[in-house]
């Protein structure tokens, strides 16, 4: 079983006293194909959460969306909605965890990315 995860703090730029941190998280599966990748603000506020290899999401109007799929903040829903990864086309290949962690932090207009590697479980 996988279990590990990790959170890096990110500097925003346009005000350096705004801090934003990204979870890498793996915890708790017997998969390895299965991860998150979440940005948060203020320590409590997902504002991109990209979900791979999870079990499919149920939006609030009821369409259930496959297990490679990215939640992007929303008004009055928080991350309640998520939307297909395929409909990303900066996600070229959700098998390699650790490119799609460089496009998620590309999506996330995260100028410096952490590099990160690869374990062997």
């Amino acid at each position: 079983m996988v279990d590990s995860s990790l959170t890096l703090n990110v500097v925003c730029l346009d005000n350096i006293s705004e801090r934003l941190l990204i979870d890498i998280n793996r915890k708790g599966t017997f998969k390895l194909t299965r991860c998150t990748y979440n940005e948060r603000y203020q320590t409590v506020i997902t504002l991109v959460r990209l979900d791979i290899d999870t079990k499919p999401h149920r939006n609030p109007d009821g369409t259930v969306i496959g297990p490679n799929h990215i939640h992007i903040y929303k008004e009055g829903y928080g991350d309640k909605w998520a939307y297909p990864l395929e409909d990303f086309k900066c996600f070229k290949n959700p098998k390699d965890l650790i490119q799609t962690f460089v496009e998620f932090c590309r999506f996330c207009n995260i100028i410096e990315i952490p590099t990160v590697q690869a374990v062997m479980t």
